[in-house]
């Protein structure tokens, strides 16, 4: 089966799995900056502390934490996540608040422009991506589709392995990673991202 042809309800989980949750992307590869993807503050204080993780590993010295007043209109994301940043160490200094971007797409093009302002993006080389397991494929697919091709992107998470195991019992999981399906075949549909084969 092709990803532009699947379908949530016809996937096995090992489908599933193979899809979504990757554990190289646990690997940390030092990066130029890396981008903070932002969502519900409970859900962006969590991604923050893998941001934290990553910037302690030395992954990067430069962490946007991108986000607009999404599900909480008094607060923004990129807010949420710079307070637990600081609370975890990470100085102020290494933190760049994007509040903007509404949406994945809106992380990768509002970033960038908030990269732009601070200096030339011409000298950028490499960009990491940080988010949850299960949302970390289509923030690649869209990295690389939004950001410029000289940038090498890749993506660093933490507890694959876990939400590989639970997403199933975990309502916001599973609904999460059904979403997930369904926006990666209609990008495989459109054409804008490579469709992979999933395995039988």
């Amino acid at each position: 089966m092709l990803l532009s042809k699947a379908r949530f309800e016809e996937m096995t989980d090992e489908q599933v799995n193979a899809l979504l949750f990757d554990e190289d992307n646990e690997r940390v590869r030092q990066a130029d900056y890396a981008l903070l993807l932002g969502t519900e503050p409970t859900y962006a204080c969590l991604r923050a502390e893998i941001a934290a993780s990553f910037y302690a590993q030395r992954g990067t010295v430069r962490i946007v934490a991108t986000g607009a007043a999404v599900s909480d209109p008094t607060e923004t994301e990129c807010a949420v996540m710079r307070r637990r940043l600081l609370e975890l160490g990470v100085p102020a200094a290494a933190i760049i608040e994007e509040p903007n971007a509404l949406d994945t797409i809106g992380n990768m093009i509002c970033s960038l422009g908030a990269i732009y302002a601070r200096g030339n993006v011409t000298n950028l080389r490499t960009i990491a991506v940080i988010t949850e397991p299960f949302h970390m494929r289509r923030s690649l697919a869209l990295a690389r589709l939004f950001l410029p091709r000289y940038i090498q992107v890749f993506g660093y998470t933490e507890h694959t392995a876990e939400q590989r195991r639970v997403w199933r019992e975990d309502a916001r999981l599973a609904r999460s990673v059904r979403t997930e399906v369904s926006i990666l075949s209609a990008l495989a549909q459109q054409h804008l991202i490579d469709d992979l084969p999933i395995g039988d």
